[in-house]
């Protein structure tokens, strides 16, 4: 069988997305067939996949994959790809409601730009100024779950680091299960000045650096603001690009929370049986 496809991404974040309103994975074993299509140099390559599904609740479902196989429960990068894959399919008007494991989310068309929204965050919640050892002496860090959970520790020398250095701090803090049962994202954060930061994130289920992450960027920016009061809307300086994020801290909680940037049709084709090979 051949699987039409496209291909997407936001601020570096790549997708592969596949309309399965008709079900059209029936015979697949999708954790398998996420894995084996994600992976670069071999098949298409990605760093995870979504299916554009049927929703009782909103205009559609978004399910997604990380490229290890594994189902997440959200992606702010991936959803406003899939809230813009929607909308040239016809699916969604300009404004849209759609679903997810962490819930229902809303989206819009902004010019080039897609703009999400995300459920408001309550700050006693968060486990700010915490202190662990992961193997390079002590350090400060500070855990947020956006949908997922996200681990914010800042460091001066961000721009600087090579991505091998990436990867084996992330993996370190990621797999240290006793603080983060179900693992953690990792962004390394730089404060530029009053409402810009520069972010490196090792993400949870591609196991590895990626060009950027919309969820790191929103738990970053929350927690940059309420340790340096940076002013709102707060500019992510990702590796892949530029992504804004805004928001409102009412009280103990955080409201009006979105993620905005672009997102690209880059490809469209089929997944061959060749792609599913080892």
């Amino acid at each position: 069988m051949k699987v039409p496809f496209y291909k997407m991404n936001g601020a570096g974040n790549d997708f592969i997305i596949i309309d399965n309103r008709e079900n059209i994975l029936a015979a697949y074993d999708l954790n398998h067939f996420v894995k084996m299509v994600c992976r670069r140099r071999k098949s298409i390559g990605a760093d995870g996949l979504m299916l554009l599904e049927r929703s009782e609740k909103a205009d559609f479902k978004m399910r997604y994959f990380n490229s290890d196989g594994s189902e997440g429960e959200m992606c702010g990068n991936g959803a406003r790809c899939i809230a813009k894959f929607a909308h040239l399919l016809g699916v969604s008007k300009e404004e849209m409601e759609f679903e997810t494991l962490s819930g229902i989310h809303r989206a819009q068309i902004v010019n080039e730009d897609v703009k999400v929204n995300f459920p408001d965050l309550k700050t006693d919640e968060f486990r700010l100024h915490q202190h662990h050892d992961f193997g390079f002496g002590t350090i400060e860090y500070h855990y947020v779950t956006v949908g997922v959970p996200h681990t914010v520790i800042y460091r001066e020398d961000v721009e600087t680091l090579d991505s091998s250095t990436i990867r084996e701090f992330g993996r370190k803090v990621r797999y240290c299960l006793d603080l983060f049962p179900r693992g953690t994202n990792v962004n390394l954060v730089k404060v530029i000045d009053k409402n810009r930061i520069v972010i490196r994130t090792y993400e949870r289920g591609v196991e590895d650096e990626t060009l950027a992450c919309g969820t790191g960027s929103i738990a970053s920016s929350v927690v940059s603001s309420i340790i340096f009061g940076l002013e709102v809307p707060v500019v992510v300086h990702a590796k892949g690009g530029t992504l804004k994020v805004g928001f409102e801290k009412i009280g103990g909680d955080v409201k009006d929370i979105y993620l905005q940037g672009d997102a690209r049709v880059v490809a469209q084709g089929y997944i061959l049986p060749d792609a599913m090979k080892e």
